[in-house]
C-alpha cells in the first residue's frame, strides 16, 4: 500500500514540476501571443470581464477591468469622465496587433475618436467597442499646455526678481 501512495504523490509532483515549466515558458511569450481566451477573466455574478488603460486627462487614469461589451463612453465614464482641459475631439484607441486588424508592419494601430462629435451627434457608430489590451490616451488641450508654459515662466520671473532684490539689498 505504501509503494502505491509513494508512486501516486511522486507522479503528482512530477506532473505539477512539468506543468510549472510549460506555464513558465509560455509566460514569457508576452500578452499579444496569448490565446484569445486568455485575454478575458471571470468576474463576479459570472460576468466576462477584460483589461483595458485609460491614461491621461481623466479624473481616474489606471487599468480597468470592464465586461467584454464595453464601448468607449462607458470606459471614460468608469475612469471618472475626461476632466476639464481634455481633448475630446481626438481620443486615441491604441490596438494591440493580434486583434486581427493591423497595420502594414504588424505593431497595432491607432483609431483617432471625435467625442465631441458623438456628444452633439448621438451618432452611436463614432464609438468603438473595445477589446481586451486597447489602451486609450485622453490628451490635453492646446489652452492647458499654454497655460502650463505661463505658469512656469511665471515661477523663472518671480525667482529672478528676488533674486534681484536680494542682490540689490546686499551690495547697498
Amino acid at each position: 500500500m505504501k509503494n502505491g501512495v509513494g508512486a501516486v504523490t511522486l507522479l503528482g509532483v512530477i506532473f505539477l514540476a512539468i506543468s510549472t515549466i510549460s506555464y513558465g515558458q509560455n509566460a514569457f511569450k508576452g500578452f499579444s501571443d496569448q490565446g484569445r481566451a486568455a485575454q478575458y477573466y471571470l468576474g463576479g455574478q459570472d460576468q466576462v470581464l477584460m483589461p483595458v488603460n485609460v491614461w491621461g486627462f481623466v479624473n481616474k487614469p489606471g487599468q480597468y477591468m470592464v465586461p467584454y461589451d464595453t464601448d468607449l463612453i462607458s470606459l471614460l465614464s468608469y475612469a471618472g469622465g475626461p476632466r476639464e482641459d481634455a481633448k475630446i475631439t481626438k481620443i486615441k484607441l491604441v490596438r494591440a496587433a493580434f486583434h486581427g486588424k493591423s497595420t502594414e508592419k504588424g505593431n497595432g494601430q491607432v483609431i483617432e475618436i471625435d467625442v465631441k462629435k458623438y456628444i452633439e451627434s448621438g451618432q452611436a457608430e463614432i464609438i468603438p467597442i473595445l477589446k481586451p489590451g486597447d489602451t486609450i490616451v485622453v490628451s490635453g488641450t492646446t489652452f492647458y499646455f499654454v497655460s502650463k508654459f505661463f505658469d512656469f515662466t511665471w515661477r523663472v520671473a518671480t525667482l529672478i526678481q528676488v533674486w534681484a532684490l536680494v542682490n540689490f539689498y546686499v551690495k547697498r
